[in-house]
């Protein structure tokens, strides 16, 4: 038996797997996050299997991420309720039979690629959706730099932010390529009913001084490949690829990863990872200290722009050619939302 799932943000489909942690975050330690469904608890099992349950008692309001484990058993610190991997509440101190009924939700987990994916809505329609391969997040070949931030933002706001990298030279001037100083080429774009493609080659150009450096390749002036792809309302990945005649010289994959929180809030896992000066400790830092500074201004745009739809409501828009990839993830998230049942409010 499971206990009734919390109903999700008008503004949030449920339809999709969400990343909740990183990997090395959950072991044997009780892990608390929350999300647009409730609280969650994650841990590990003794055999290393990821557990995420409802992370409140069905005894009483009390956290289970504030008690402790016994064994691969979660008892409540507030009225010893004992539950099992899955949510089943197995012992009860105080008398010899579990009161019928008594468990709490457990959510499908599929850990891949150092991300803990939680499946928050139907669990049987989780088997429909595949969990999204991200290899170079943990494979050979790639170094990641990466953290996580709290944004005030809904996901729709980043997922549209994410697709126009037109916007880079202005909230980080000192990392945007040189391609992006001048008009971009036109955008090829590939919609499907639940994913949105984009790829576009820039003309040769330097790369920004950072990456110069790291690769060994001086002023060069090499092409440049951008891919993004809208994978689900969990996920945004960017591909920049620089090349010459003779191939790619040097790869970059921009994972970001967002996980409502409630539909005014976000939680963004970002990840940069790249397959040169591999092993290189302080390409890891300077990396990882200039990509923290990018991603804290796109917060606080991101927070400035969700606060002016909160206190004036959505208003009219223009719209220019960079926006279309953005615009078409906005369609699917709101049909998924319509297939769902639910109609949120729109932008006029």
């Amino acid at each position: 038996m499971t206990s009734p799932r919390r109903a999700f943000s008008s503004a949030v489909p449920s339809d999709c797997w969400y990343a909740l942690s990183s990997s090395e975050d959950v072991g044997r330690d009780l892990l608390s996050v929350r999300t647009v469904a409730g609280p969650v608890v994650l841990y590990r099992t003794e055999g290393g299997a990821v557990v995420a349950l409802e992370d409140r008692c069905a005894h009483r309001p009390y956290p289970l991420s504030a008690g402790s484990l016994v064994g691969d058993h979660v008892r409540c610190g507030l009225c010893g309720f004992v539950y099992d991997a899955g949510g089943q509440c197995v012992s009860v101190p105080t008398q010899p039979r579990v009161p019928f009924g008594a468990c709490v939700t457990a959510y499908p987990v599929d850990e891949r690629d150092s991300v803990v994916w939680v499946w928050l809505g139907e669990p049987g329609r989780a088997r429909l959706h595949r969990v999204p391969d991200l290899p170079w997040l943990a494979g050979a070949g790639w170094d990641t730099v990466g953290a996580t931030t709290e944004v005030a933002a809904g996901l729709l706001l980043l997922h549209e932010n994410f697709a126009d990298v037109t916007q880079v030279p202005f909230v980080a001037p000192e990392i945007a390529p040189a391609v992006l100083d001048g008009a971009p080429p036109p955008l090829d774009v590939v919609v499907t009913e639940t994913t949105v493609e984009l790829r576009r080659r820039f003309p040769p150009a330097p790369m920004p001084a950072w990456q110069a450096a790291m690769t060994g390749s001086g002023g060069r002036e090499l092409a440049t490949i951008q891919e993004g792809y809208f994978v689900s309302p969990a996920l945004w990945v960017d591909h920049w690829d620089v090349a010459d005649d003779d191939g790619v010289v040097a790869r970059l994959r921009f994972t970001h990863l967002i996980t409502p929180v409630d539909e005014g809030r976000s939680r963004l896992h970002w990840r940069v990872s790249r397959d040169f000066a591999l092993g290189d400790a302080d390409a890891d830092e300077q990396m990882r200290t200039m990509f923290a500074d990018y991603y804290a201004r796109v917060r606080t745009a991101m927070e400035l722009t969700q606060r002016v739809i909160d206190t004036d409501g959505p208003g009219p828009e223009v719209n220019v050619g960079a926006d279309v990839a953005g615009l078409r993830v906005r369609e699917i998230v709101l049909a998924m939302l319509a297939d769902e049942g639910v109609v949120p409010a729109t932008r006029a």
